[in-house]
């Protein structure tokens, strides 16, 4: 018989509370999505994720709107990981190929959730590649009502808000998993990409929404 694994006090210290630190602020981000939902009747349409892995936060999405709301969950990953960054996105924590979860994984662990199948769509593949007009047209006429960028990259967060921004409609969350990345520095990450695309389309507006010590959301109010 093997010896048992002793675990460090840091392993025990981060399954106590730094991981249920984090679960509980998440939490508390997607019921505050709910709350403004609810309350601003009706936002109806997608529930659109970009960035998925072990469908933590697919997860949390269904089990804070579907008793009030009869969303469409479309998940858009790579199921292979992250890709090859350039130099200004690396971080130490994000390494080509990290945070993959297969995409047979991912919807069996979203499905044991609760999710029925049918109310789960998953685009598989790198943002260059699958954010296409067809894609595009085959979704809409329908807009969304939370779209949840977690794609840890600038690079990868520039081609995800120009193609959804045809899907925003009034009250539309747009909510960033990495925010407070790079430490918090404006030039890099998803907050460069988005000071960007609000450059490019100045007419848009957003309004600052709730935020935890990782993600930022906003609520856009239409064009001015």
């Amino acid at each position: 018989m093997s010896e048992p694994i002793e675990r460090t006090d840091v392993e025990i210290w981060m399954e106590k509370e730094y991981h249920p630190f984090r679960a509980e602020m998440r939490k508390s981000l997607f019921m505050s999505m709910a709350v403004f939902c609810n309350h601003n009747r009706p936002i109806d349409g997608y529930y659109m994720e970009f960035g998925s892995h072990t469908g933590r936060t697919m997860r949390l999405a269904w089990d804070a709107f579907h008793a009030l709301f009869d969303f469409t969950y479309v998940s858009f990953d790579s199921f292979e990981g992250l890709p090859e960054m350039p130099a200004m996105d690396r971080m130490q924590i994000w390494q080509p190929g990290s945070l993959a979860t297969s995409e047979e994984d991912f919807v069996r662990l979203v499905v044991e959730n609760g999710m029925p199948r049918e109310k789960l769509v998953t685009v598989k593949g790198f943002y260059d590649q699958t954010l296409t007009p067809e894609l595009k047209a085959r979704l809409l006429p329908a807009k969304a009502a939370v779209i949840y960028v977690d794609c840890d990259l600038y690079s990868s967060t520039v081609p995800v808000l120009e193609w959804s921004k045809d899907f925003l409609q009034r009250g539309t969350l747009l909510v960033f998993d990495d925010w407070f990345c790079f430490y918090g520095d404006p030039d890099y990450g998803e907050r460069r990409a988005f000071r960007e695309f609000r450059e490019r389309y100045p007419r848009m507006v957003f309004q600052e929404f709730v935020h935890t010590n990782e993600a930022q959301a906003f609520i856009y109010l239409g064009e001015k």
